[in-house]
């Protein structure tokens, strides 16, 4: 595989990356509460749950989800049950303002703790391992070898996850700087919580 396609590989997953969804928007709230820094460890648990999608989805997990409707929904289910419950959290969490002013931005949540909620985030959509798997034979090169190639694939994707996560945690730092009112902040929470309910409604109803 050139460099060309390299960099469409790169570009494909990037442009699916950056589109809104529960992992960019915990990225977004990391960075808004505790700061660009402390997104670090975020940014770093979405990376390693991509990875993690990626060699699954290597090692043909992917055809077994996509073939296997009841180990399917269990995954679904148990994501779905998870971004639903971090939507709630975050929705009452938001019942008392966010002050962005505060020593917050570098304290409360351990970096474990944001590490744990970006990987678990991450991993809860099963959907990423199968969009992998068809993913991943578009690029492979027949003349070349499909480890090395897929190896490549995988670093590319963590690279990526982690670039895109931070964009979107410095976003939110960004925001946070603006110094906008607790009342304005505790809303934009009870948004993106209601995103998360949402997201986890719609990934359980949803048939694929």
């Amino acid at each position: 595989m050139d460099l060309a396609f390299w960099a469409l590989f790169a570009l494909t997953v990037f442009t699916a990356s950056m589109v809104p969804g529960p992992s960019t928007l915990i990225a977004f709230t990391h960075g808004a509460r505790f700061g660009w820094k402390q997104a670090l460890a975020t940014a770093l648990g979405n990376m390693s749950a991509s990875v993690v999608q990626a060699l699954l989805a290597c090692a043909g997990l992917g055809i077994v989800l996509a073939k296997s409707a009841m180990l399917f929904m269990a995954i679904k289910y148990a994501g779905a049950a998870y971004l639903v419950y971090l939507g709630f959290s975050m929705w009452r969490s938001s019942s008392d303002g966010i002050d962005m002013t505060s020593d917050t931005r570098s304290s409360g949540d351990t970096s474990g703790r944001l590490y744990r909620s970006g990987f678990l985030v991450a991993a809860a959509n099963p959907k990423a391992i199968v969009f992998f798997t068809a993913l991943f034979p578009q690029f492979l090169d027949p003349s070349g070898t499909a480890v090395s190639q897929l190896t490549g694939m995988v670093m590319l994707i963590a690279l990526v996850s982690f670039l895109v996560a931070m964009i979107y945690g410095c976003l939110g730092s960004r925001l946070s700087a603006l110094q906008l009112t607790r009342r304005f902040m505790g809303r934009v929470h009870k948004t993106i919580g209601g995103l998360f309910i949402a997201s986890g409604i719609g990934l359980a109803a949803s048939r694929g």
